[in-house]
């Protein structure tokens, strides 16, 4: 390894293939193409059987390694960290970079490059904040206490605004923190596999669709929704709403539709493989969510020309901003919801190719990853000057 191609350790504990993990797996594959050596660390979930990320990584090809793990703390997950990065320091010694990219791998891997520092160059640490949950009084714990171990990291990147002040506020220097926007490998639309799909679902052409696309878990106000789907449905005989994706509430938001005597017009999709053809079915996104951070479902849905309705949450704003067709309401406001479903009901069918434009220049994984690259870059040369000196 030399300076201009840096080692790469991404480290991921994920609990599933959602927006974060995503964009974990954008960036290793693009910055193996881009100037970098990038290995992708998945954290073994001990509480489930597959792992998502790891097993989509190594199918698709790229440097990915599954790193043991028992339980809530093994210290055979740290020494497997640390072995990685002597693995992968360079005959010169200089280090890779770790970059974690949720609170149970910052632990990790902080432990394990305090075995380094008898080296006299321990890795330098990065971490991106992809967004915090606190919908119980233990993930809020598990936030303080990963911005208390944040604050002794090498850099800490942001994918929305309003995270940077936060950080401050927790005690990190506004120097160390970056703001990155997320990237995808943008999507095209799949008009086949939308004809497809909507023959397998028995929708009429003359159906309207919304899709949301989210994990099924509290913060992502689904429940809200499907209760503002109501009057809407009730008013306009062809809408028609997918609930695109998994989660721990799966179970009762179905029991809540049927509750509301909307089972007919709600469809529970699942996991897809297939989401170019949902999205080009798809006449809105929706997305409810009460927190968010740059959510790529957003970035996506736009690339494929989709108008997006969301709440007014994280850099939600800031994009949609930079489209055709789309709004945000507040959220927690299932009103301003329904009058905004009802106005896209009664509005004729658009294509956003404003927001396509924008995704395709702005939001690209190339373009995440040469401003990560940057900081990798920008760590290590800092490393080496104070070794020279």
């Amino acid at each position: 390894m030399n300076e201009s191609r840096p080692f790469v350790l991404q480290v991921r504990s994920s609990a599933g293939l959602y927006g974060a993990d995503r964009v974990v797996l954008a960036l290793n594959r693009a910055l193996d193409r881009g100037g970098a050596r990038s290995r992708l660390l998945s954290i073994n979930n001990y509480r489930m059987h597959e792992q998502a990320l790891h097993d989509v990584a190594s199918a698709t090809g790229q440097d990915t390694v599954l790193l043991p793990c028992r339980g809530r703390v093994d210290a055979a997950t740290i020494g497997a960290i640390a072995a990685q990065i002597g693995a992968t320091r360079d005959r010169a010694g200089t280090p890779p970079v770790v970059h974690v990219h949720d609170y149970k791998s910052a632990f990790y891997a902080w432990l394990a490059t305090r075995r380094e520092h008898h080296l006299g160059k321990p890795a330098p640490l990065v971490a991106t904040l992809h967004g915090w949950v606190e919908s119980s009084a233990s993930l809020r714990l598990y936030t303080q206490l990963e911005l208390a171990l944040l604050r002794r990291f090498d850099a800490l990147v942001v994918v929305a605004g309003e995270q940077v002040d936060r950080l401050a506020r927790a005690g990190v220097p506004r120097a160390r923190i970056r703001h990155i926007d997320n990237g995808i490998d943008c999507p095209v639309r799949d008009e086949a596999g939308a004809a497809m799909l909507r023959a397998q679902l028995g929708l009429s052409p003359g159906s309207r669709v919304f899709s949301a696309v989210a994990r099924l878990s509290s913060e992502k106000n689904i429940a809200m929704l499907l209760r503002a789907f109501v009057p809407v449905a009730a008013r306009h005989a062809d809408a028609v709403l997918l609930v695109v994706g998994d989660g721990p509430l799966r179970e009762e938001l179905e029991t809540l539709a049927t509750q509301l005597g909307i089972t007919q017009r709600v469809r529970f999709l699942g996991m897809r493989h297939d989401m170019p053809a949902v999205h080009t079915l798809t006449d809105h996104l929706v997305l409810p969510s009460l927190t968010e951070g740059m959510p790529l479902v957003v970035l996506e849905a736009m690339a494929c020309e989709v108008p997006v309705i969301a709440s007014a949450v994280g850099d939600i704003p800031r994009l949609l901003a930079r489209s055709a067709h789309g709004r945000t309401v507040p959220p927690g406001d299932v009103v301003a919801l329904e009058m905004a479903l009802d106005d896209a009901m009664s509005a004729p069918r658009v294509r956003d190719t404003v927001a396509r434009d924008h995704v395709r220049e702005r939001h690209s994984a190339q373009a995440m990853a040469a401003e990560y690259l940057a900081l990798y870059r920008g760590l290590l040369e800092k490393r080496h000057a104070r070794r020279a000196s």
